[in-house]
């Protein structure tokens, strides 16, 4: 029983797989029936591999073979073809509609041959292939009446008359089937650029080789030399030459290339992409390209298709092994960071994270260190900040001697800074410049060799000497459930106060001050804002003094000073507490000094507390016109009199 049944299933799957056959063959017919011409050709046009033109219409014959979804020119030339010229002539193709039909045994029984339609001997012939199999289309003369053409289709049996346009379109010049692009790797598959440079253009004794190569995302040189590469700026190279296209083409034979260059090429281009390369040979510059406009000669190594491509983008290569080289030379993760060292000649700043992640800053003179304060938050981030963004201006030497070294000044440099991080090893970056340079500044670190030129000024400026100018700007500030009680402003030459104001028990000051001018008000309670957050421009000096020292010989008073008396919240009893800050005359539109014996500081004051101050303080006597008062009648001036004639003797 099982056996039966076995063979009823062989037996319905032969008819079944018969029955497909024959419904598959039917439908061909049916649909070359049916479609007419595009029926016959539709399907081998979708599957083709290989499309020839020939014939004595066609200025050049031409091939066109598919490669994956893309077609190529092999025959004048061999060339990638402009996708989109391929795809007008196959649309056209696939959807041509003829006007009428007519078999050769029909003409032939009317006393006509092949010849009379121009068939015998056609003026364009179109081969469609397949593999081993193809079809051909013949086209002939025009049609007496109409703007028609005769076509012998591809069974050789039948003639087609269709429009004029089908054999216009197959008549395209063969400058526009060809791709004007030139590199057909796409960008995002190049790991590699390589570049060979002929001795004669560079330099060097040799040919110049430069090799870059794409390594876990990251672009490094590996010719001439090992270095980081900027990965925006060999992307950019790379977009660069892969949009770079044809100028012209040049006929084949019509150049020597010995004067075209390309015999000896001046460059070399080469892209990797994934298991495959492509090597461009740039020679001479072309002599009948457009002024304004040079375009190099140019053809593939394994191509001897010679045509031209705009000078620009191979000429900025000649620089590559330096125009590309990475020059953030500074590179760390700050949140590791964790200590900065910065010395020079004994001299030693200390500036260190602390548990709480704030920083302090420390001096030493190497007898002793000066106590530690706090850093300011803004001045540790523009340094952070500075430090990873140092840049070489130039890259002065790559692999220096210990002879190199001294030449440069780093026997004895002007700074020396140490990073130390919580997981790596410290980093360590010299800023030197020979002693009697005093225009460029040259930096190095301990992750290589070089020796980068760096900008002077900015560099040295980045790492001041100076524990004061690490200092937090802010030197004191008060508890937010503190009350100002009081505020006095004493002019301390004449003793005498320019305003005194004594906030009651529960007032605010904003009605205190509501019956002073808008101005007057203004700058006191900026002042108020000052003492409660006190922050100052720049430090001066970690000592106080009865007096301001200008320098060694010269001091100026302190002119005012502002007090204030704060109620500071506190367990069962109040606490009082007395805040005395000095002040000079205003130096400057932007520079006045200031001082506090309580920190023990000088300080330069901001600017928003120098026009407070100024508003409050100043005394100049104002023109009338400002005042809106009448401006009174100019004195009279006497006449010069005459002056006397020379004596004659």
């Amino acid at each position: 029983m099982r056996f039966k049944f076995t063979i009823f299933l062989v037996v319905l799957n032969i008819i079944v797989f018969g029955l497909i056959t024959y419904l598959n063959k039917s439908a061909e017919q049916l649909d070359d029936s049916m479609g007419g011409l595009s029926g016959q050709i539709g399907r081998e046009l979708v599957e083709a591999d290989q499309i020839e033109l020939r014939g004595s219409m066609s200025a050049e014959n031409w091939v066109l073979q598919r490669e994956g979804s893309n077609w190529r020119i092999t025959e004048p030339i061999q060339w990638a073809a402009n996708y989109f010229a391929v795809s007008r002539i196959l649309n056209q193709l696939q959807f041509i509609e003829e006007q009428a039909s007519f078999t050769v045994d029909e003409i032939a029984k009317s006393g006509q041959t092949l010849a009379d339609y121009g068939l015998k001997e056609p003026s364009l012939e179109l081969i469609i292939s397949e593999g081993d199999e193809s079809l051909k289309l013949s086209i002939g003369t025009t049609t007496e009446i109409g703007n028609n053409v005769y076509m012998l289709g591809p069974d050789q049996e039948q003639i087609f008359v269709v429009s004029r346009r089908v054999r216009d379109g197959l008549l395209v010049n063969l400058d526009d089937l060809k791709n004007r692009e030139i590199f057909d790797i796409p960008v995002f598959e190049i790991q590699e650029l390589s570049l060979q440079i002929n001795s004669s253009t560079t330099s060097s004794n040799g040919d110049l080789k430069v090799r870059l190569a794409n390594t876990a995302g990251n672009w490094r040189f590996e010719t001439p030399l090992a270095a980081e590469a900027d990965p925006a700026l060999v992307s950019n190279t790379i977009n660069t030459l892969a949009a770079v296209k044809v100028g012209r083409f040049l006929e084949p034979d019509a150049g020597d290339p010995v004067t075209q260059g390309l015999e000896n090429p001046f460059m070399r281009v080469t892209l990797h992409g994934n298991k495959r390369r492509q090597t461009l040979y740039i020679g001479n510059k072309d002599p009948f390209a457009s002024e304004g406009q040079a375009q190099y000669f140019a053809r593939f190594q394994d191509n001897p298709a010679v045509f031209t491509v705009e000078a620009t983008p191979f000429e900025e290569l000649m620089e590559a092994q330096e125009s590309l080289r990475e020059r953030n030379f500074m590179a760390f993760e700050s949140d590791d960071l964790n200590t900065i060292h910065i010395a020079e000649n004994g001299r030693q700043i200390r500036l260190q994270k602390i548990e709480t992640g704030d920083w302090q800053v420390l001096e030493s003179t190497g007898d002793s260190d000066v106590q530690p304060r706090r850093a300011d938050p803004i001045v540790m981030q523009k340094i952070i900040t500075d430090l990873q963004d140092l840049r070489a201006k130039t890259f002065a030497l790559d692999a220096p001697t210990g002879v190199d070294l001294e030449i440069y000044g780093f026997n004895q440099p002007r700074r020396a800074v140490t990073l130390y991080f919580d997981n790596k090893q410290p980093l360590l970056l010299e800023l030197a410049h020979p002693g009697d340079e005093n225009l460029k500044l040259y930096a190095r670190t301990g992750q290589n060799d070089f020796i980068y030129e760096v900008e002077r000024r900015p560099s040295l400026q980045l790492l001041p000497l100076n524990a004061l100018h690490y200092r937090n700007r802010t030197i004191d500030k008060l508890p937010q459930a503190a009350v100002i009680r009081s505020l006095t402003l004493k002019n301390l030459q004449t003793d005498e106060q320019i305003f005194e104001y004594q906030l009651e028990e529960g007032g605010i000051w904003e009605a205190k001050l509501a019956d002073l001018d808008a101005k007057t008000a203004k700058s006191i309670n900026t002042l108020l804002k000052t003492v409660r957050s006190f922050e100052v421009e720049t430090y001066l000096y970690n000592q106080y003094s009865d007096a301001y020292r200008v320098d060694s010989e010269k001091e100026l008073p302190w002119a005012f000073s502002l007090d204030a008396e704060i109620l500071l919240p506190g367990g069962d009893d109040q606490q009082i507490r007395r805040i005395q800050y000095v002040f000079t005359e205003r130096l400057s539109g932007t520079v006045q000094v200031g001082g506090s014996k309580t920190h023990n500081t000088v300080f330069q004051l901001t600017q928003k507390s120098i026009d407070a101050l100024y508003d409050l303080t100043d005394t100049m006597k104002l023109p009338p016109e400002s005042l809106g008062e009448p401006v009174p009648d100019p004195e009279s001036i006497a006449p010069v009199p005459e002056p006397e004639p020379p004596s004659d003797g």
